[in-house]
């Protein structure tokens, strides 16, 4: 990256993508990374503004635009200049500056609401997302047009992780119609194989039977499995980010949450069978640590099928090796 002086003294940092160009997007890298600094300022300052989300994006994208590397414009993109100035920067700033300033006068009347499983709390939630907005003030509008055509597949990426990554917080507040329809499915697929068992409808459903009762709780609703499919997908799709299909990747990611809840379902199931079926001891004692064996074995699995079909074909990635 070069610092040089130009003739333009509001210009601060000056790059120009060549045509044909494989340089790795610097500029882009720093516009992240001036946005994870301002974020993680915002947070410090307003403890009220602190969600992991916006942090975990903001770093989602940056490492998926590094591991890219070198990636040419669009075909039919024009040579751009990417160049912050000293307005523009300043307005990022204050952007930043005023929405702090605003969150410490409203913490007061927002702290007693804020991380409950409620209506207001995910409001909150939602309105934490604004610290991204300042970074916009950052480019004109053309030039962030030609960033998102060239890097639409990191921005969906860290969209995903924006909205649906650390799902706890959604799972608590769907809870009370969530876990009524997962009682009722475990009830019916358990009925199957262990007839005599009942059901009682709570806000945390219980199953009844001989030998054990099983209560259905928050804990149980499948969002730690999520965390962990969350985690080791991710993992997976930065490591292996130049050789996926992208879309097929997206769909492999909303089908792998499907499959982790399923999974979570039938895990329920089985311990109210097996705890039926003479097994009740077993059940009680080795239930909740027996759940990262078992939704790590279900990820497993599940990776082992989509994992080849997330893959670029062959002749899909010969053109680029002879671009390059």
């Amino acid at each position: 990256m070069s610092l040089s002086n130009p003739p333009d003294p509001g210009i601060l940092l000056h790059r120009e993508f060549q045509p044909g160009s494989f340089q790795a997007p610097r500029f882009l890298l720093l516009v992240l990374v001036l946005t994870a600094i301002a974020i993680a300022a915002d947070q410090f300052a307003a403890p009220i503004l602190y969600s992991s989300s916006p942090l975990w994006a903001t770093a989602t994208c940056l490492l998926l635009v590094w591991q890219r590397g070198a990636s040419p414009l669009v075909s039919g993109e024009t040579p751009i200049q990417f160049r912050f100035s000293m307005r523009r920067v300043a307005v990022f700033v204050a952007a930043h500056v005023a929405l702090t300033l605003v969150a410490r006068w409203l913490s007061v009347a927002l702290q007693p609401v804020a991380g409950t499983v409620t209506a207001g709390g995910a409001l909150i939630a939602a309105g934490k997302l604004i610290v991204l907005l300042p970074t916009i003030a950052l480019l004109p509008l053309a030039q962030w047009k030609k960033l998102t055509r060239t890097y639409r597949a990191e921005g969906v990426a860290a969209l995903v992780v924006l909205l649906t990554y650390f799902p706890g917080r959604a799972i608590g507040t769907l809870w009370p119609w969530y876990g009524q329809a997962l009682g009722r499915v475990v009830f019916t697929l358990s009925r199957l194989v262990a007839p005599g068992i009942g059901y009682v409808s709570n806000l945390n459903p219980t199953l009844t039977g001989a030998d054990l009762n099983v209560t259905i709780i928050l804990a149980c609703s499948g969002s730690n499995g999520l965390e962990l499919f969350d985690y080791l997908f991710g993992l997976v799709a930065l490591l292996d980010w130049n050789r996926l299909q992208k879309s097929r990747a997206l769909a492999g990611y909303f089908a792998g949450i499907a499959a982790m809840l399923l999974g979570n379902t039938l895990r329920i199931t089985s311990l109210v069978v097996l705890g039926n079926r003479g097994f009740a001891g077993i059940v009680s004692r080795y239930h909740i640590s027996a759940g990262w064996i078992f939704f790590s074995v279900v990820f497993l699995i599940y990776l082992s099928i989509a994992y080849p079909w997330m893959l670029k074909k062959r002749a899909d990635t010969v053109p680029e090796r002879e671009t390059r």
